[in-house]
């Protein structure tokens, strides 16, 4: 993946949640575990599958939010990066709560 494509999941991240995105979220799996928090507060559950957990040389990992019974993953070599992709796709497509008007 390019950096350029890696600074505009940095930037997507930012859009949905402004200055709490810690730095280097995308490059650093405790920087994109704290993302995984942040969405929790806003009622996701959260996995992180190892998809090659008896590989010495190969890795592949799998990030899901699940909001109800909707899951939001994505899969890529590196940690940091699926967790990044799984939370925008799940900040963009998650569907606004519902709010009841008090009249």
């Amino acid at each position: 993946m390019s950096k350029s494509i890696l600074e505009q999941l940095e930037k997507q991240l930012k859009k949905f949640l402004g200055e709490a995105v810690p730095n280097q979220a995308v490059y650093d799996i405790h920087a994109a575990m704290e993302i995984a928090l942040i969405l929790e507060t806003k009622g996701f559950t959260f996995q992180l599958k190892d998809l090659c957990p008896k590989s010495m040389n190969e890795t592949a990992w799998r990030a899901i939010f699940f909001k109800g019974k909707v899951a939001f993953a994505a899969d890529h070599p590196e940690s940091s990066v699926a967790v990044c992709k799984a939370a925008v796709d799940a900040l963009a497509n998650s569907l606004p709560e519902k709010k009841e008007n008090i009249n």
